[in-house]
């Protein structure tokens, strides 16, 4: 069974007061310019008193009209109402629709304040009768015309059901209006269909841009991790035979780690909105760094780098390496001991990068597990690229990753 009496005490129903007296407030600003149609144009006093509510719904009208004021109503809206509007995103060049729409909003702010100043004052009388028949009783009260005796006693008893009705009524109707508020910020101020689209954009990059960290992460984190490994085995085999060797791979551990920690700590900077955040420089030709690093630690890495490498377009260069650095990772952490074939190719039309090594058994799987390779995917996707991995077509024990990237002309 439904309590009526239950929004009564719900502290939040009666948001429309302070709302209604702000949307009142704002009204002070306008009110000497709108008088001024009131005194200059001729007529009775119903006449003036027209045109002076006519020129003040203008001066408010237009002053919801730019851009700042509909995140403004937005704002007091959330704060004031309890509303989850969703502000504009940011730099987005507001429509006159929506312009139109903040200035309504604004004129259905101000003259419902109005109104439920003038309803609440209106009903104040019931608590009049009350406070006269306290009073010990008086003179006749007008209302609506008629004359109205509040006697003393038992005769004036009648006062306090009025009373008590008065403020029930005044609580309903505080709520109502706290309602009528919150519809009127939904339809006025909520998004429309352009800015939802505009909005889901953001999200969409916003989802990318998170996507893209984590491959970051993953690849240069991973990439670290495995050749550390490597290293640190190869240390530890060495650590009394040839001290100098096993001291070398201990130093390209350090050095590995210290360039994941830069790029650890540029991610997240970004992840934290940091925007003094610098994006570590990965360019395609540092590669000749990750394959001496993979050597040190006692991999057999056969790299090669031919074309003007230097000459690629920034971002390809770091996706370029990153590619790399992934598929070198993920060669060494299931290949069977051998060598790995790293081959790179800035061709006239197309960037080429072929990595091959020693499968465990042979398989006629064309996948591997964990994240790599379609973390792979997704970056040579995303340049408009081809990428083909499996097993040797000719039945060697080889798994080979083929990446296609086409370049534009550099005519």
């Amino acid at each position: 069974m439904v309590n009526p009496f239950k929004p009564v005490v719900r502290i939040g129903g009666y948001r429309s007061v302070p709302f209604g007296f702000l949307g009142m407030a704002m009204t002070a600003v306008p009110f000497p310019v709108a008088l001024l149609p009131a005194v200059l144009i001729p007529g009775d006093t119903k006449a003036k008193l027209v045109y002076g509510v006519l020129a003040m719904g203008v001066l408010v009208a237009l002053a919801g009209l730019p851009g700042p004021m509909r995140r403004v109503g937005i704002w007091f809206s959330n704060q004031m109402l309890g509303t989850r509007i969703a502000q504009p995103p940011p730099h987005t060049k507001l429509a006159w629709a929506e312009r139109w729409r903040s200035a309504g909003w604004l004129l259905v702010h101000t003259a419902l304040g109005w109104v439920l100043f003038g309803l609440g004052s209106f009903l104040m009388l019931g608590f009049v009768f009350a406070a006269v028949w306290a009073g010990g009783g008086g003179s006749p009260i007008e209302v609506f015309g008629e004359r109205v005796t509040v006697e003393s006693g038992t005769g004036g008893l009648w006062t306090l059901p009025i009373a008590l009705g008065t403020l029930v009524l005044i609580a309903y109707l505080l709520i109502g209006f706290t309602r009528l508020f919150q519809y009127s910020a939904v339809v006025l101020l909520g998004p429309s269909a352009a800015e939802r689209v505009a909005a889901a954009e953001v999200r969409a990059n916003h989802f990318e841009q998170r996507n893209r960290l984590a491959r970051e992460l993953h690849d240069s984190i991973g990439h670290t991790l495995t050749t550390s490994t490597i290293q640190a085995a190869a240390a530890a085999e060495l650590v009394e035979s040839q001290p100098q060797l096993a001291r070398q791979a201990l130093g390209t551990i350090e050095e590995s780690s210290r360039m994941a920690l830069e790029d650890l700590d540029h991610v997240l900077g970004l992840l934290r909105e940091d925007r003094s955040s610098r994006e570590p420089e990965r360019r395609l030709i540092e590669v000749a760094t990750l394959a001496e690093r993979a050597r040190s630690g006692g991999a057999v890495i056969d790299y090669e780098l031919t074309g003007p490498a230097a000459e690629l377009p920034a971002t390809l260069s770091r996706e370029a390496y990153r590619i790399v650095q992934e598929g070198l990772t993920n060669a060494l952490r299931h290949a069977h001991p051998g060598p790995v074939t790293v081959r790179v190719a800035v061709l006239a039309d197309a960037l080429r990068i072929e990595i091959v090594n020693p499968l465990r058994e042979v398989t006629t799987d064309s996948g591997r597990g964990g994240n790599g390779l379609p973390g792979l995917t997704e970056r040579v996707e995303a340049l408009r690229g081809e990428l083909v991995a499996g097993p040797a077509m000719d039945g060697e024990p080889l798994w080979r990753l083929v990446t296609t990237i086409p370049l534009r002309s550099r005519s």
